[in-house]
């Protein structure tokens, strides 16, 4: 059965990988699809409370990317990042989010997996962010 869930999650991953790229080239499209990733992150904050913090530093960053402030990340990893938020966005993943209880558990390993892929990416735009505050 964990195989099987395993597979799912590849396959629907994978496909927030290719629309990712897709959106990498359209600005408008993705910072809607940040607005929107915003919005749902705030209506089930209770159900992504573990990773909440850290999801919204991936917002931050695409964000600063997109608006050209933060250039020091790959094409790839922006790539991933997008994934992610389109994985949360997606209602219908490994996990359908209506389940109630377990509905965001995959969403939540999604996220924490995207984090520990891009540790160093991820640390990098924090230094940069708290120096921008300074």
């Amino acid at each position: 059965m964990a195989k099987v869930k395993r597979s799912v999650w590849i396959v629907v991953f994978n496909s927030a990988v290719s629309s990712a790229k897709h959106l990498i080239k359209h600005p408008a499209q993705l910072r809607e699809v940040i607005e929107e990733a915003l919005i749902k992150m705030k209506k089930h904050s209770a159900a992504i409370r573990e990773i909440a913090a850290e999801f919204q530093i991936i917002l931050r960053l695409v964000k600063s990317w997109l608006s050209g402030d933060y250039k020091d990340i790959s094409i790839k990893a922006i790539g991933i990042l997008i994934a992610a938020i389109l994985y949360f966005l997606n209602p219908f993943d490994a996990v359908p989010d209506a389940i109630p209880g377990v509905g965001y558990i995959d969403d939540v390993a999604v996220v924490a997996w995207v984090l520990k892929t891009l540790k160093d990416e991820i640390e990098k735009f924090r230094v940069w962010e708290s120096g921008r505050a300074q």
